[in-house]
């Protein structure tokens, strides 16, 4: 380790605290411009466009917007909301989802928290506070992969809102980026585990982090098994099912395969346990949703929500409150 290294981290498991905070403004800003491109890939990746050409336009006069008119948010205020060409009004979705990815990339970089701090909002750290430095310097790696993670869900999310569909790129390009990208940062994959400690009669949770290479294509290829391959078995035996009974159409499925995929995805990325409590969450973020609307006159909505989004916030939950919430269940489920 070299001296500098040594000299950022000494004494401590995180960062010193001016080095943190520059580094917090960076997330924010880098995620705002990820968020303006990621505004490009949700409107044409449905459309089969090229993400690259054209350059960015009004969709109204098809008149070329100038860089300076395309900074990520401010421009959005600045010329509040309209193209300085025709006037036509923009959506504030642009300017939201660069906000929302900013914010997103910056809570990522939360769970890297500085020197003799605490996470912020609950978050559970990438490392203990008994932490080496080597670890310290290596858990690092995990949040650019974190901010890529982040993106493809945002992608997902918003296409799915809009056409009802989760994009091949992002649920196959999940399922194949996860295990390559476990091979090259093992501490990817995480797992949790329930420890009682008799002295205190108490319950904690130990996590642990693939530290090889086969760990983490392991780690990443048992995820993404343990969300693909046992709904797709309730899908194709209820497909089954509901097509003896006359509920589907011989063209029709029980369940949606794009979902199915996504959760693949984030078990690629995350682990066994974040699939499945992704399936979990997702469904009980569904409901949230659905009661109200099932006690109120407008049912029909029910047909006009994707699951797409719930899943995905249910994988945000476990990457940011996993440990967290494990320990909860495990507390609840003991005392």
């Amino acid at each position: 380790m070299s001296p500098a290294v040594e000299i950022a981290v000494r004494n401590s498991a995180g960062l010193p605290g001016a080095f943190w905070a520059w580094m917090a403004v960076f997330s924010v800003l880098l995620g705002a411009c990820i968020g303006s491109f990621l505004n490009v890939c949700i409107y044409r990746i449905p459309l089969g466009q090229s993400v690259v050409r054209p350059r960015s336009h009004c969709m109204s006069c098809g008149s070329l917007i100038p860089w300076y008119h395309n900074i990520p948010v401010l421009s959005y205020f600045a010329l509040r909301g309209k193209c300085t060409k025709c006037g036509a009004p923009f959506s504030f979705r642009y300017a939201g989802i660069e906000l929302l990815t900013a914010f997103l990339f910056l809570a990522v970089f939360c769970l890297y928290p500085p020197a003799g701090a605490h996470a912020p909002l609950g978050l559970t750290p990438l490392f203990g506070p008994d932490a080496s430095v080597e670890e310290v310097v290596r858990s690092f790696r995990i949040v650019p992969v974190y901010w890529l993670f982040v993106s493809g869900l945002l992608v997902g999310t918003f296409i799915d809102f809009d056409h009802f569909i989760l994009p091949d790129s992002v649920t196959i390009g999940g399922m194949v980026a996860g295990p390559v990208l476990s091979m090259l940062v093992p501490a990817l994959q995480l797992s949790v585990f329930p420890v009682y400690d008799p002295g205190s009669d108490s319950w904690f949770i130990e996590v642990v982090r693939a530290q090889t290479v086969w760990q983490g294509l392991c780690g990443s290829l048992l995820g993404l098994c343990a969300g693909f391959v046992p709904l797709q078995f309730i899908r194709l035996a209820g497909t089954w099912i509901f097509r003896k009974r006359g509920r589907i159409g011989p063209d029709e499925y029980a369940m949606g395969f794009g979902d199915i995929k996504l959760i693949g995805a984030i078990g690629a990325f995350l682990g066994w346990q974040a699939a499945l409590f992704t399936i979990l969450g997702g469904a009980f973020f569904g409901t949230l949703i659905a009661i109200p609307l099932l006690l109120s006159r407008r049912r029909s909505l029910l047909d006009r929500i994707p699951f797409g989004p719930y899943l995905s916030l249910a994988a945000l939950t476990w990457l940011f409150w996993g440990p967290r919430l494990a320990l909860s269940y495990v507390r609840l489920m003991f005392h």
